[in-house]
């Protein structure tokens, strides 16, 4: 396979800003030197006009972590592999063949810690109750993966890397479809058997209507868990905290308060877009209810304080129902927030990502729109109605059946702050040349891409045929 980056040239450059064209900054005005020319550079004061989005200094001191899976009609199986930010260096980790660990592949999921050190393999298909078996192990230094001899988490219903512990679910008691589930930590620098039970959720009380499915979000130390318990029309977020216990921190129901709480056929899900501060501080949830799709921001350390900050909303009925309605949504609004947005390094900013797949006629389009947004935290905890320049599309992608409209799965974000990583749809074909608008590779293959979060520096870091790029993840450089 090859990675060989494909950078835009100049009039591909011009090509992609003339497609997505549409920025959310304002252009200021141009300045005349003494002799005539135009000094894009500076205000008329002389000065660099401040830009609220402007990036940081990219280092490059990371590579990235993705599976790379076959294509339909292609042989093999899904593996990882890790590439550098150049699109150099492309490696596969995962050569199982080459270790005594019979029938163990990738193809079920190969799951590595974000500081590279663990990984966790599911072994085989899901059990009955969604539950897969787990193997773990351990990279070297040479990332050769060691898996243990003997030691299998069996039924893992959802699971997270934080530091050196291990936290997981697994499927507990039942009543008809509603069920509780067990939480356990493992301390992965100890002993690896030794699995710690630490709580039971969602509490007897409170199980009677749950479609809760045992998944959960941590934080980077692994010191809070955020939990979206859900029933047919509601969901209520609970904190988790290492020495504390559970809090509920909110209730969401999608017509109505806590109490008189109606509606039928739940939008809700425990994998609903959440994410946490690196301070642990925050909570960034994105949902919607009754006429409005928000943000709500809960503080850690103040829990009765929920913030509302209003991303988009309907004039009468339900949001979810009328999103869609002539004139609903500004140019620059989204229909919702999908996958698992994330803070800056620094916390000053929450980014995510975005689907939009309403059309004029009601039909499905050929392509959605996705993009990855940025937004300041101070802007959501004011509690406002977010306008235009309140946010800032990184993408900037347009609609339609183009190759310009990069449908986005995922993305990861460097620990310098500087640049995003996405799984997207192709700009460039493997001999460099631009994809044409409208042929199916734009449509379903996938490959890696590099974008400053100014929304500068585009570049395609993989490109081949028979195989998708998917699930990116930021890990350390390589060891000098």
């Amino acid at each position: 396979m090859t990675a060989k980056i494909a950078r835009l040239l100049l009039p591909l450059t011009i090509a992609w800003l003339a497609a997505c064209s549409g920025d959310t900054t304002k252009p200021e005005d141009d300045t005349l030197t003494s002799d005539g020319t135009v000094d894009l550079d500076s205000d008329a004061d002389g000065e660099t006009p401040f830009d609220p989005w402007a990036a940081p200094a990219e280092t490059d001191d990371w590579r990235v972590l993705f599976n790379y899976r076959p294509r339909p009609g292609q042989p093999g199986v899904n593996e990882l592999y890790i590439v550098d930010p150049d699109g150099e260096n492309l490696r596969k980790l995962t050569d199982f063949a080459k270790l005594d660990v019979e029938g163990l592949s990738c193809e079920y999921g190969c799951f590595p810690s974000p500081d590279l050190q663990w990984i966790a393999v599911a072994d085989g298909p899901p059990d009955a109750n969604g539950g897969f078996s787990l193997k773990l192990g351990k990279f070297n230094s040479a990332l050769e993966v060691q898996i243990f001899k003997g030691v299998t988490i069996p039924g893992v219903i959802d699971f997270k890397f934080a530091g050196t512990r291990m936290f997981y679910s697994t499927t507990g008691t039942c009543s008809g479809p509603s069920c509780q589930y067990d939480f356990y930590v493992v301390n992965l620098d100890q002993n690896v058997n030794d699995r710690i039970n630490f709580m039971t959720f969602p509490p007897t009380d409170i199980v009677g209507d749950s479609t809760y499915k045992g998944h959960f979000k941590v934080s980077s130390d692994g010191k809070n868990l955020v939990m979206l318990q859900t029933t047919i029309r509601s969901t209520a977020v609970y904190l988790w905290r290492d020495g504390t216990g559970v809090v509920k921190l909110d209730f969401i129901c999608k017509y109505g308060t806590e109490g008189d709480c109606s509606g039928t056929g739940s939008e809700y899900s425990d994998l609903d877009p959440v994410a946490i501060s690196p301070d642990n501080r925050y909570i960034v949830f994105f949902t919607f209810s009754d006429r409005w799709q928000r943000a709500r921001i809960y503080d850690t350390q103040n829990p009765n304080d929920v913030r509302l900050a209003v991303l988009a909303s309907v004039p009468n009925g339900l949001y979810v129902e009328h999103v869609c309605d002539a004139g609903a949504l500004a140019d620059w609004q989204w229909q919702r927030v999908i996958g698992d947005p994330v803070f800056s390094p620094d916390g000053d900013e929450v980014m995510f990502l975005t689907k939009t797949t309403c059309t004029a006629d009601g039909t499905p389009p050929k392509k959605e729109l996705t993009n990855i947004y940025r937004v300041k935290l101070d802007t959501l905890l004011s509690g406002k109605t977010l306008t235009a320049d309140d946010v800032f599309n990184v993408t900037n992608n347009p609609p339609g059946d183009v190759t310009a409209n990069h449908v986005t799965t995922g993305f990861a974000l460097s620990p310098d702050g500087a640049t995003m990583v996405f799984s997207a749809t192709p700009a460039f074909d493997q001999s460099g040349g631009r994809i044409g608008d409208g042929t199916s590779r734009q449509r379903g293959d996938r490959e890696l891409m590099r974008l400053r979060v100014d929304g500068e520096g585009f570049a395609q870091m993989t490109n081949d045929l028979k195989v998708t790029a998917e699930s990116p993840m930021m890990v350390p450089p390589a060891a000098q």
